[in-house]
């Protein structure tokens, strides 16, 4: 049940500075909890995952997205009250820029982590006030860990931002698309260290989806009605 079905007060919207904080906090969790549960077919580990979704506003074919003062503001609220719809209340929307948003989602199957963004991308694509603005809305996701060997610098969460980013590319042109990257079929003794992987994974996203160290996710949006 949503904060508003409830009647509540809707929640304080994150920014930058609370991911800074929170997000590498998040990181330090799921290496321990990699660490301790090992691999991905352990049954306890599933459902232990976070997934960091990235939202990218994008103006259609000739546009620019407007400033702050002149619509960006009210384009940005208009897509955390769409990310809400798609987010459990535990879940973490939140505004990196007008034109650019991040939802965590924590304790996530990664079997299912399309679904966050297939709720999303599905309402956008049925909204009209991205419809009337010409924007066009992107998905990249990442599960983390990615690899049974989770050791990527909790420091660095940027860099799973940058990687949702490169991977929201894949879509290509249209209004609203969306791809996710997550652990692959292979098990942990195949797994490469985090710190080797997330560099190759911006290189060659394929091949290592080839030899079963990634999986990708491509979303398919809801039929209207």
């Amino acid at each position: 049940m949503q904060a508003s079905e409830r009647g509540d007060e809707p929640r304080p919207e994150a920014d930058e500075r609370f991911f800074h904080i929170f997000v590498p906090y998040e990181l330090r969790l799921a290496q321990r909890r990699a660490l301790e549960w090992g691999g991905a077919g352990n049954e306890q580990a599933i459902g232990s995952y976070i997934g960091f979704y990235l939202v990218r506003l994008l103006p259609g074919a000739g546009g620019s997205f407007p400033s702050h003062r002149e619509g960006g503001a009210q384009l940005a609220s208009h897509v955390q009250e769409l990310l809400r719809t798609a987010l459990r209340d535990s879940d973490i929307p939140g505004r990196l820029r007008d034109d650019e948003h991040l939802a965590v989602v924590r304790d996530l199957d990664p079997m299912q982590a399309y679904v966050v963004a297939q709720r999303f991308l599905s309402a956008a694509a049925r909204s009209e006030t991205l419809k009337a603005a010409g924007i066009w809305t992107h998905v990249g996701y990442v599960v983390y860990p990615l690899s049974a060997q989770a050791n990527l610098p909790p420091e660095r969460w940027t860099t799973l931002l940058d990687l949702a980013r490169r991977i929201s590319d894949r879509g290509g042109a249209g209004p609203a698309t969306g791809y996710g990257l997550l652990r692959g079929p292979q098990g942990p003794g195949n797994d490469l260290p985090e710190t080797d992987l997330v560099p190759l994974a911006f290189e060659d996203p394929d091949s290592l989806v080839k030899a079963g160290l990634l999986s990708l996710q491509r979303i398919h949006l809801l039929p209207s009605g």
